[in-house]
């Protein structure tokens, strides 16, 4: 690349000294005066002539030659705007018009580029991040109140619906008769235990007898009420009925013949044959048993806790790109991409979309071409932009040079053969 760099160079410094060497042959030596030599003279001048002109007009694109300031030289700096406007123009109005983009994208088919691009996994990667990004951002929703509250509307809508009545008699039929029923009841007989151990429900049925005893006085009783009213009589009743009632449910927790455990399971059973007869008192009772679950349901709670959870895991495991669920959601991704363009007639609808897309796109900003050119060109240095330009054609310009020198040594010998002729 160097040696090429100086090839204009060098065919002048050959014509120079081949000039000086005819003129000093022609003036001494055995050659003096030798009509062939006057010829090779001329020759070489007019290389001379010609390397130095195309030297001068090389060298008058990017500076002033020798540093003089002579008219109409250094043209790239001191036309510096018109030809980025002329570049910006060439750019942006012929080699990527809006017809040439568009010629060239119908050449082209998307769907077949995305195909050949999934292949790497790499790609599925870069292309399933942003998808992971966005379910992260979706998946922060799921702690607002408006889901909060369609999540509480679904679960009792759902509750609403519970299965039929002979579907929940089969249902307690089994559960009765299973294993898991012996867990319930001791688990149901302990916790009723301890509600009678609580000093809150001895004050609770304190209340409830006085209550009773005023609502018999005003009836017109007069000896019941006398007793229940006092307060010694009252503590006794309470006390007593507590003590009994946590004594046997402690023992029917864990007794299985306990008359109290075998009452319960029995009348479950019993009532779940009645359901699956069809009796309409059974089945008014699960109707107002669902409707109080519903009504008395603490949901929203549990479903801010449970949401706030899942979404915490979610963010878990969508942040790492190489986990179970980004594995997994990678490998779905690129499976439906493939295995919705496997059917031509898709293929073809996302080809035509993309164009015509682009087309739009390319319509509404193709002034941004020309935009990021001008703005290219115009943040380079006048000095930096002359090398640029210099560095890319400085070399053909070179040959440019030797070119002229050529051309003129060859014009200068022939018109000297003609003046040679037509002197004979």
């Amino acid at each position: 690349m160097a040696r090429r760099n100086r090839v204009g160079s060098i065919s002048l410094a050959v014509a120079v000294v081949g000039a000086l060497a005819s003129r000093v042959a022609l003036a001494v030596g055995p050659l003096a005066g030798a009509a062939w030599l006057h010829v090779v003279a001329a020759g070489f001048e007019a290389a001379v002539v010609g390397g130095l002109a195309d030297w001068f007009a090389v060298t008058a694109l990017f500076r002033h030659p020798l540093g003089l300031p002579i008219p109409h030289t250094a043209i790239i700096p001191n036309r510096r705007e018109k030809i980025i406007e002329s570049i910006v123009s060439m750019v942006q109005n012929e080699w990527l018009s809006p017809d040439v983009i568009g010629t060239r994208l119908s050449r082209i088919a998307p769907s077949a580029l995305l195909l050949e691009w999934l292949e790497d996994p790499s790609h599925v990667a870069r292309l399933g991040g942003p998808m992971r990004d966005l379910l992260r951002a979706l998946g922060r929703t799921v702690n607002e109140p408006e889901v909060h509250d369609l999540i509480e509307r679904t679960i009792r809508h759902q509750l609403h619906d519970l299965p039929s009545d002979q579907t929940i008699a089969r249902l307690l039929a089994r559960a009765v008769k299973s294993d898991s029923a012996d867990a319930i009841v001791q688990s149901v007989a302990l916790s009723a235990a301890n509600l009678a151990d609580r000093p809150q429900t001895a004050e609770e049925l304190e209340w409830w007898i006085q209550r009773s005893a005023e609502k018999l006085r005003e009836s017109g009783k007069r000896m019941v009420p006398f007793f229940l009213r006092r307060q010694v009589v009252q503590r006794k009743i309470v006390d007593a009925a507590c003590a009994y009632a946590s004594s046997e449910l402690r023992l029917a927790a864990y007794d299985r013949d306990h008359p109290l455990r075998r009452a319960a399971l029995g009348a479950l059973a019993r009532f779940a044959e009645r359901l699956g007869a069809g009796d309409p008192q059974a089945s008014m009772q699960v109707a107002r048993a669902r409707s109080a679950l519903v009504e008395s349901m603490e949901l929203r709670p549990v479903i801010v806790e449970g949401l706030h959870r899942l979404q915490q895991q979610l963010d878990h495991e969508l942040a790492d790109p190489h986990g179970p669920l980004s594995t997994f959601l990678d490998r779905q991704l690129r499976e439906g991409i493939v295995r919705v363009l496997a059917d031509p007639a898709r293929r073809e609808t996302l080809d035509h979309w993309v164009r015509s897309t682009a087309i739009d796109l390319l319509q509404k900003n193709h002034h941004q071409i020309g935009l990021t050119v001008r703005e290219n060109l115009e943040a380079l240095e006048t000095g930096a932009l002359v090398q640029q330009i210099e560095d890319r054609v400085g070399n053909d310009l070179q040959f440019v040079r030797l070119n002229g020198a050529v051309v003129g040594g060859l014009i200068g010998l022939l018109l000297a053969l003609a003046r040679v002729l037509l002197e004979r």
